[in-house]
């Protein structure tokens, strides 16, 4: 799908009929579009257009937690006129767009009136136009047949994939409920797998039904194992689901402290208090996020570590044995298996004849004495050898543990002062004169004691789940092992057995096709990620991951995790890196044949990372349509672009009065005479 023109009648804050023509080159030739203005003035609004156009859909994802009701499509000027004389606001959007060479025309109709304060808006009539290569067109007025038609060329569950914003940008690269959730969701789309786990849904049932009722009849070791996996399983999905509720709540949590703060926003009194929250707060989870790394890597020391604690016990054992080897008695210089061999046939290897009590014999018996047995012996060199390598790199574990320990205490002495501060920040706020300021304050703090209380309880039962999975695990194996013996006397064991295997061969389908996929995502995700990344942070960072719980995570050079360290521009390029990556994925490893809309995007990039994303960006896909503040898009990021000979269209979103903006098109030349330098406004 390569955008040509979208067309907008009395839509969002586009009053009249107001129109852009998109930049629709292939490769790097003029396929970018800049759509420039102030925020509020409509950019994403532009984004909502297309997929209004194309789904009649008035929410996009950032508004999960906003009600149907409160987003409003008519434009409000126009509505309020038009009521004064009785009359239905008409509002359309219409969308010209090209698809594997083909033309398509889709517009859809949208009513809008006033009764008393009430606001009503309802959908109306959706056409489709397609042109074919030869010149044929058909025209479409059914919405299903349409409906049908725009998914087969751009699937609903993919779309968006093709904007992202700052605030996505954030979700993705904090470790947070939120970002498995946004992370899984894109992956389940991407997938579309939807009757696959219908299947092991139904099949776990199954399964659940036949082992349930095996347990009732089976007796003995079988039927015990058999119950005890039953309990294990229901306890399994238990805590699943209450993990799942308890990540439901947290991001309930975390929107309706967005919508506090954007109503705290509005007391200029305070603003800068809660500019400096938020940035403590998103400084206190890096550094939770780090301590949570460290800890990690703690646990994983703990053996080697361990070993400090015997350190005099093992010299002593170290010694003792090295003494052995000095006075030779370790190895043996004969073989105790043949001296006892010399003695019981009182002959030596060279056929001398050994008498009990001469000298010969004695000297043989103190030979016998100081050798052992082949096997402790083999041991005591094993030990020898192990003590050896562990003395060797004792000084080094010691400082590798002490470093980590000093790290974690500072990591964990740092939070406590960023939360002694956040303290400090939200007395100030509460203690506002405004009453409502100061109520919406004691919200909050609520809602963020909600929160610790549920990442607390949910990092619990994360711990229960593991340790349930593992028992149950034992235990199947278990089962297995027994089944085996009734397989074939038992009609009702070979079910359960048949319906075991189904379900484990479904699952491993499923992780075999989810790996696939995230190998993908994180092949192209560190191809563009190494391509946009700056020379600074490419000495530093290695490759990005996704965690088996669908965490985004990077490490650095040696392979340890890093992403509660870097910068929020590395963060950035990060997010962009990853989402191109599905973009691709989603689009067959081709050149990714879609609009790919980027709002704000540059926010607290450096000028090495903003020129390279500006190089890049237009060779990743076919079109590229940039939604961009004045304070993002200036002289210098118009001057790379220019020079890249990928600048087609620009357009600038001015405001005509409360609730209006106008498209005006611009050309490119007139852009360093328009936008502003670094250091003005």
């Amino acid at each position: 799908m390569i955008l040509q023109r979208l067309i907008m009648k009395n839509f969002r804050q586009f009053r009249g009929v107001q129109q852009i023509e998109f930049a629709s080159g292939i490769g790097t030739v003029e396929n970018v579009t800049v759509i420039y203005g102030e925020n509020g003035r409509g950019k994403t609004g532009i984004f909502r257009a297309v997929m209004f156009c194309l789904y009649g859909e008035h929410k996009l994802s950032q508004d999960e937690e906003v009600d149907r009701e409160e987003l409003y499509l008519v434009n409000s000027a126009e509505l309020q006129e038009s009521a004064s004389i009785g009359k239905q606001v008409e509002t359309y959007v219409e969308l010209l767009f090209k698809h594997k060479g083909e033309s398509y025309s889709i517009k859809r109709y949208l009513l809008g009136m006033l009764d008393g304060e009430k606001r009503i808006e309802r959908l109306d009539k959706v056409l489709l136009s397609h042109t074919k290569v030869d010149g044929n067109t058909e025209n479409f007025s059914d919405p299903d047949e349409i409906r049908k038609i725009i998914n087969n060329i751009l699937d609903k569950n993919v779309r968006e994939y093709f904007l992202f914003d700052g605030e996505k940008i954030q979700r993705l690269t904090l470790a947070s409920p939120e970002q498995r959730k946004e992370i899984s969701k894109f992956l389940r789309n991407l997938l579309n797998i939807d009757a696959l786990e219908k299947a092991i849904k139904a099949t776990a049932r199954t399964k659940k039904t036949l082992s349930e009722e095996l347990g009732k009849k089976a007796t003995g070791e079988l039927g015990k194992i058999i119950k005890q996996c039953n309990d294990l399983e229901e306890k399994r999905d238990e805590l699943k689901n209450r993990i799942k509720d308890l990540e439901g709540e947290y991001s309930h949590a975390e929107n309706q402290k967005k919508q506090t703060d954007k109503k705290l926003d509005e007391y200029n009194e305070i603003r800068h208090l809660l500019n400096e929250r938020l940035r403590l707060e998103e400084e206190l989870k890096q550094q939770e996020e780090q301590a949570r790394n460290l800890l990690s890597e703690m646990k994983i020391k703990t053996a080697k570590a361990s070993l400090l604690l015997v350190s005099n016990a093992i010299d002593f054992v170290y010694e003792k044995i090295e003494q052995k080897k000095k006075k030779g008695e370790i190895p043996s210089e004969i073989r105790k298996d043949l001296i006892e061999k010399i003695l019981t046939e009182k002959r030596c290897i060279c056929s001398r004849e050994i008498i009990p009590g001469t000298e010969p014999f004695k000297e043989i018996i103190i030979w016998k004495n100081k050798t052992c047995d082949m096997e402790a012996e083999s041991s005591l060199i094993n030990i020898w050898r192990d003590l050896s390598t562990i003395r060797y790199h004792r000084e080094d574990t010691a400082q590798s543990v002490e470093t980590l320990l000093q790290k974690y205490a500072l990591c964990k002495n740092e939070i406590e002062k960023l939360r002694t501060k956040i303290d400090d920040v939200n007395k100030e706020i509460g203690s506002s004169e405004r009453k409502d300021a100061a109520e919406l304050e004691k919200f909050r703090e609520k809602l963020e004691e909600k929160q610790i209380k549920i990442e607390a309880e949910r990092t619990k039962l994360m711990d229960d789940l593991n340790t349930v999975e593992n028992e149950h695990e034992l235990l199947t194996a278990q089962k297995e092992q027994l089944s085996k013996q009734e397989r074939f006397k038992d009609e009702l064991t070979r079910r359960v057995a048949i319906a075991e295997d189904v379900y484990k061969a479904l699952g491993t389908i499923h992780k075999e096709f989810t790996n696939e996929i995230k190998n993908k995502i994180i092949e192209n995700a560190n191809k563009y990620f190494n391509q946009l990344l700056d020379k600074e942070g490419q000495k530093t960072l290695g490759q990005i991951l996704i965690n088996d719980d669908y965490s985004l995570q990077i490490l650095d050079k040696w392979g340890k995790p890093f992403l509660a360290n870097i910068a929020a521009g590395q963060r950035q390029i990060m997010s962009i890196s990853f989402i191109c990556a599905l973009a691709k994925v989603a689009s067959a490893d081709k050149i990714l044949e879609m609009p790919l809309f980027m709002d704000t995007p540059f926010g607290r990039l450096s000028s090495e990372h903003r020129r390279n994303l500006i190089e890049k960006i237009p060779e990743f896909c076919a079109q590229w349509i940039l939604l961009a503040t004045d304070t993002e898009f200036r002289k210098q990021e118009a001057t790379m672009l220019m020079k890249g000979g990928c600048w087609g269209k620009f357009y600038m979103l001015k405001g005509k009065g409360i609730g209006t903006t106008e498209i005006q098109e611009r050309n490119i030349s007139d852009a360093q005479s328009i936008l502003y330098d670094t250091m003005e406004k």
